[in-house]
């Protein structure tokens, strides 16, 4: 995938003025742990503000702000999947999934 992104970001043609990113999650495959690690994903997206959060010294920390997300790509197995949509559509996040034919 990251292949992919860099051939993308690379083609001044492709998607000019528009820089594409990742953050690849491993769900081993285990629909609870991808529900963690979504809950962690959307409260890193949330909580930015730093208000609750002081450096050693008293200073507030530094965050870099993400850009936008406009989505995400789902896990291999469709329970994984459907565990993780439940959490990104309340944040309005689409998700892009492939049919695994589990039943």
């Amino acid at each position: 995938m990251m292949f992919a992104i860099d051939l993308i970001n690379k083609d001044p043609d492709l998607l000019p003025n528009i820089t594409l990113g990742a953050r690849i999650l491993d769900t081993c495959s285990r629909d609870t742990y991808a529900l963690e690690q979504s809950l962690t994903f959307v409260q890193a997206l949330i909580e930015r503000d730093g208000s609750d959060v002081r450096c050693a010294n008293g200073d507030p920390p530094i965050f870099t702000k993400p850009d936008k997300i406009v989505g995400v790509i789902g896990a291999a197995a469709s329970s994984v999947s459907i565990m993780v949509a439940n959490i990104l559509r309340l944040f309005k996040t689409e998700q892009l999934t492939s049919k695994d034919g589990e039943k």
